[in-house]
C-alpha cells in the first residue's frame, strides 16, 4: 500500500483546524499570571494600603486601632484584620505565624522582626517597612537596610 505524501498530510491536519468547517480552531493566547498569585498580590496590597493610612498615628502599647494608637503587633494584627485574616495579637505568637522567609526574599505583606522577635515591622516594598515604634513616636517608615542589622527573622502569611 501506498503512502500518502507528508506535504498532502500536513495540508489535510491544517485544513481540519479551519474556522468554518464545523469545528472550532485551536487558538493560542498568552497565560494570564495565575488567579492565585494574582490574589496574593492583590491582599498584600490592600494589608500595605492599610498600614499607610496609619502613618502618623501614635504609637500606645497595647493598642491596634487608629483611635487608640498602635504598638507594632497591633499595627500588623489591624492590618491583616481589615482584609479579614485573622492573625495572632503579639508579636512573639506572629513569630510563629506564616511559614519564614529569608532577609533577601522579603515582599510587600511580610512581618520582619528585630529585636530577637520582640518588635515587628510590615514589609510594604523592596526597600521600606512601615513601624509603630515605641512610646513617643509615631508610626513611620523604616529603610530596610536600616532592618537589616537587627534582623531576628521573617514570616510570609499570605501564600
Amino acid at each position: 500500500m501506498r503512502r500518502p505524501p507528508l506535504v498532502l498530510v500536513l495540508a489535510l491536519a491544517l485544513a481540519a483546524g479551519l474556522p468554518g468547517n464545523g469545528r472550532s480552531a485551536a487558538v493560542w493566547r498568552p497565560v494570564p499570571e495565575s488567579t492565585h498569585t494574582s490574589k496574593v498580590r492583590k491582599l498584600a496590597g490592600e494589608v500595605v494600603e492599610f498600614a499607610r493610612r496609619q502613618l502618623g498615628v501614635p504609637y500606645r502599647y497595647g493598642g491596634s486601632s487608629r483611635i487608640s494608637g498602635f504598638d507594632c503587633s497591633g499595627l500588623v494584627y489591624a492590618a491583616y484584620r481589615s482584609i479579614g485574616r485573622p492573625i495572632p495579637r503579639s508579636s512573639w505568637e506572629q513569630l510563629h505565624a506564616g511559614r519564614p522567609v529569608r532577609f533577601a526574599d522579603l515582599r510587600a505583606g511580610d512581618l520582619l522582626f528585630t529585636e530577637a522577635g520582640g518588635h515587628v515591622q510590615l514589609v510594604v516594598s523592596k526597600r521600606a517597612a512601615i513601624s509603630a515604634p515605641q512610646t513617643g513616636e509615631r508610626v513611620s517608615y523604616v529603610p530596610l537596610r536600616k532592618l537589616r542589622a537587627h534582623f531576628a527573622g521573617a514570616r510570609r502569611l499570605l501564600n
